[in-house]
Order: structure tokens, then sequence, then C-alpha cells
């Protein structure tokens, strides 16, 4: 619709704009609630999204679908899965079949139709996916693939051990990240999700 520097306050505050709707960041998010006051909104402002996998799943059904929650779209959009809650029992099993699957996806050029998962919106996003996961792997956390950047070409990776607390899983990667975090029961789960 145009430059938001420019337009933005306005369809904010016009009278003849009964709905303000807007998917980004929290910041803009705010601004734009506090602008738009009496109006109906609809603000998508992000989620960190867990897969939570018990020890009674279905692991190979678990593991197909936290790797397509994950890497569809290149992992850039609301519903993808962002983190992998895995109980103890299986994880290890849950890992393997996860990588399988990561592996076994083709990526590279988007234009490609054999392509599975193509580039990041921009360099810049991929720069950030490969930092989290390199300060993730400093901080402990165990990569069995990928961490391969090429431009705006991000591999999907695979972060194990990973600690609730490493920014890979505290804040929204947005990127094609799968971050395994291994619980000993519900209550852990649920705490480590919330």
């Amino acid at each position: 619709t145009g430059d938001p520097s420019e337009i933005a306050d306005e369809l904010l505050t016009n009278a003849d704009v009964d709905l303000v709707t807007f998917t980004g960041g929290v910041p803009i998010g705010k601004y734009i609630s506090g602008k738009a006051v009496y109006k109906r909104q609809i603000l998508e402002l992000g989620g960190n999204d867990p897969i939570i996998v018990m020890e009674d799943a279905d692991i190979e059904e678990a593991a197909t679908l936290a790797a397509g929650g994950s890497y569809k779209n290149s992992g850039q959009r609301c519903t993808a899965v962002k983190r992998m809650l895995v109980h103890e029992a299986v994880a290890d099993r849950f890992v393997e079949l996860l990588v399988a699957k990561t592996k076994a996806l083709k990526y590279g050029d988007p234009m490609d139709p054999d392509t599975d998962m193509g580039t990041v919106i921009d360099e810049a996003a991929a720069k950030q996916f490969e930092a989290v996961v390199n300060e993730a792997i400093a901080a402990g956390a165990k990569l069995l693939y990928g961490n391969e950047r090429r431009g705006a070409l991000y591999s999907p990776t695979v972060l194990d051990h990973v600690d609730p607390e490493m920014t890979v899983a505290k804040h929204e990667t947005f990127g094609p990240v799968s971050p395994v975090i291994r619980f000993r029961n519900i209550d852990e789960a649920i705490r480590i999700s919330n």
C-alpha cells in the first residue's frame, strides 16, 4: 500500500479505516495498538511454537510432522514448529529420524521444481540464523546437520541437547532450524513450552 513511514499513521487514525491487521514484530505491534486505539485490530506478532513429543508417541509420525513443520516455507511462517520438546525416553530415536528426514530434503534454487526448500527472505536473515546456531553450539548444543549458508540460502539445521534458555530456543528464530530440547516429564515440557 506504500511506504509505512508516509501512510501508516493515516491508516491507523483515519475514520474510514474500520480494521487494522498487521503481521510482524512486537515493537511495531505495540505502536499500532497504541495509535489505532479504538479500531478493531488483528495483530500477529510472532510466536515460538513447540511440538511436544511424549514417550508414547508414534515417533516416526512425530519426526515427519516436526521436519515438515520446521522446514516448509524455509521455516518462515507463523505456524512453523520453532522448538522440538522431546521426552528423554524417545529422544535418541526421534533425533535419528529427524536427521534422516532433514538430510532427505533437497534445498537450493527456489525456482527448481525439484527443490523442497529454497532461500530465506534475505542474506541478513540467513546470517542471523547462522549466528544463533553458532551461539547455541558454543554454549553446548550439538549440531547434527546443517548450519551451512550461501547468501540467502540457509540449510535445514538440526540441533540436539538445546537448553531452553539459549537464544535459538528462547526467541523465535523464524527460519529452518530444529532445536531439540529433551525433557523428563509433562510438567517440565509445559514449563518449557510456556
